[in-house]
Order: structure tokens, then C-alpha cells, then sequence
């Protein structure tokens, strides 16, 4: 059994901050395996968890007619995948334990290092899935909105 990767106090702090700006310069001065490798341990899955926790406060609304449910599913080998249903509605944006709003109008399926990316806008989620790295099942125009609705910028700027 290898160890867990270990990241400076400074990596760690950009890592847990939310701020887009902090966690696009940690990425890129991290090996994607090292990465992926310390989103499977314990405080890995804290920091995956605390990104859907704020997302209430990134949704910008938008959405018009009944809430819709975008099921997240974003795996870390070898640990658990870490996966929640958004429920999203006009100005407002609910974080559920899956399987409680009924079936979701998407799904999107990531892993951890490609959801740290995407949702910290160092990278597109258009050019994720032409890359084989996110799959989405259902409503593919709901799901081509997440950035949008999030607020997410363009790569390299702030945000």
C-alpha cells in the first residue's frame, strides 16, 4: 500500500479556500495523479463535499418552468464516490443526498480531479466530455448550463 500524498500547508489552504482564483494556481502546480491520489483520502472527500456545500451561494438562477435535479457523480479511486442531486429552480439551488428528489433530469459523471477542474473553471466542461472525461445521461442541455449557472468564468479569468 503506497502513501497518501502529503501538500504543503500553503496547497492545503488553496485547496479548502472556495476562491476560484486559489484553487486554479494550486492546479497548476499539481500532478494530476497526485491530485487524484489526495481527493481519495479522507480529506480529499471533505474538501469534494465542501465544493457542492457552496454552490447555493455560486448559483446565479436562470432556471424557468418546474425545479430540475442534476445528479452529480464524481468518482475517486479507490475511494468512495462522492455524489449529490442539486436541485435547481429558478434563484434557488438545493444540495440533496441522491436518490431523495426522485430521478434526476441529468446526470454527470466525473472524476474527482476533472470536478476540481471544471468547477473551479480551469477547464471547460465541453472540452471534459470531447475528452472522455465527463459523461452526462438525460438532459444534455441542462447539462451544458452548469457553468453558466454557476457563475463559472472562462478559463483564466477571475471568478
Amino acid at each position: 500500500m503506497t502513501a497518501e500524498p502529503t501538500f504543503s500547508p500553503e496547497l492545503l489552504a488553496g485547496l479548502h479556500s472556495g476562491d476560484l482564483a486559489d484553487i486554479r494556481a494550486v492546479l497548476a502546480g499539481l500532478p494530476r495523479q497526485e491530485l487524484a491520489a489526495w481527493l481519495a483520502t479522507p480529506e480529499g472527500g471533505d474538501v469534494l463535499r465542501s465544493a457542492f456545500e457552496r454552490m447555493p451561494e455560486r448559483y446565479t438562477g436562470g432556471l424557468t418552468g418546474p425545479a430540475q435535479t442534476a445528479r452529480w457523480e464524481v468518482s475517486r479511486s479507490p475511494a468512495a464516490t462522492v455524489a449529490y442531486d442539486l436541485v435547481l429552480a429558478g434563484d434557488t439551488c438545493d444540495v440533496r443526498e441522491t436518490g431523495i428528489s426522485g430521478e434526476p433530469a441529468v446526470t454527470l459523471a466525473l472524476d474527482a480531479v476533472s470536478f476540481v477542474e471544471m468547477a473551479s473553471a480551469s477547464v471547460q466542461g465541453m472540452d471534459l466530455l470531447l475528452g472522455g472525461r465527463l459523461h452526462i445521461q438525460g438532459d444534455v442541455q441542462l447539462a451544458m448550463r452548469m457553468e453558466s449557472l454557476f457563475g463559472l468564468a472562462e478559463p483564466g479569468e477571475s471568478g
